[in-house]
């Protein structure tokens, strides 16, 4: 008992060692917390937006369309009952049936070409269906399974899902994953690099203390205990800050992007951080804090030798 009496007092004493340090330069020592609140906010914004990113093509539903091509010279009684098939489908939201000659119209008015297609004995382009998947069809797995299954109806030539945009939107997702994991590496190194220097400048400012408290007998644990407590500090309230940062980035960004996705008839909004990668942001930023300073002090109290 009486041990676990002399390890709280210890560090008690130790933390309020801490505190008096760093509240001795307020305005420095805030300084600190917002150059390691950026450091960190900016990898940190750069994940909540792969998120938000992530949100949107995780909910694609009506945004893919597929388009089934149909034999040529089909008989639309045929057509008619496969679209009033498709109609009753649970997982297809909206049919729209497309003629030979309607798509053969069309082409003309798009691209021209109408004297030449006048020429034609017979019409190249074949019957199309296009289907909007339900909304409950949310993953690009669910839609190519529904893809292969309307393939295999009678008289499908082709199903075509036109999801090119999906996939070049989930490239640049894991080019931004990288991007994030190289940010992250390279500003956990600047914080390490901005705590480490300021526990420097703080233990050399302390060298006369630290030289008495060795020749009464202080052990360099002893020594060290409130330096690290103050690398504990930095990390924790610098995590805290980037938080602040990014939350404040999303908060003030969110009202342009809901009104972007009314225009596009979404229910999309930003997400922020939730209890997970907060946590995950603060024992980091800890981490960092009291790594830096560890090894900043250690190797620094134990080279100062008292004449």
């Amino acid at each position: 008992m009486r041990f676990v009496m002399r390890f709280v007092r210890r560090h008690r004493q130790a933390w309020k060692i801490s505190l008096n340090q760093l509240s001795s330069s307020p305005i420095a020592t805030l300084l600190v917390f917002a150059v390691i609140g950026i450091a960190l906010a900016l990898p940190m914004g750069l994940y909540v937006a792969l998120k938000n990113v992530q949100t949107i093509t995780q909910n694609i539903h009506a945004s893919a369309q597929m388009s089934l091509y149909l034999n040529l010279n089909t008989p639309e009684p045929q057509i008619a009952h496969l679209v009033q098939t498709l109609r009753l489908d649970n997982d297809i939201e909206n049919v729209i049936y497309i003629s030979a000659d309607q798509g053969l119209k069309d082409f003309q008015q798009q691209y021209g070409f109408g004297n030449a297609l006048a020429e034609l004995k017979t019409n190249p382009l074949p019957p199309v269906i296009m289907i909007e998947p339900a909304i409950n069809l949310r993953t690009g797995a669910e839609l190519a399974a529904l893809q292969a299954r309307l393939e295999k109806l009678p008289n499908v030539h082709l199903a075509q899902l036109n999801m090119v945009w999906l996939q070049r939107l989930n490239a640049m997702i894991l080019v931004g994953q990288r991007v994030f994991y190289a940010l992250a590496f390279l500003f956990g190194l600047v914080v390490l690099l901005v705590i480490g220097n300021t526990i420097k400048l703080t233990t050399q400012n302390a060298l006369d203390e630290i030289i008495v408290i060795k020749l009464l007998g202080g052990s360099n644990r002893f020594i060290a205990r409130p330096f690290l407590y103050s690398g504990f500090i930095y990390g924790l309230a610098g995590g805290i800050f980037a938080w602040l940062f990014v939350d404040g980035m999303m908060w003030w960004l969110q009202s342009p992007i809901n009104y972007l996705a009314q225009l596009y008839n979404s229910t999309f909004h930003v997400e922020g951080f939730d209890v997970s990668s907060t946590l995950t942001l603060l024992v980091t930023s800890t981490a960092l804090g009291y790594i830096a300073s560890w090894f900043v002090v250690h190797r620094y109290i134990n080279a100062i030798e008292p004449k």
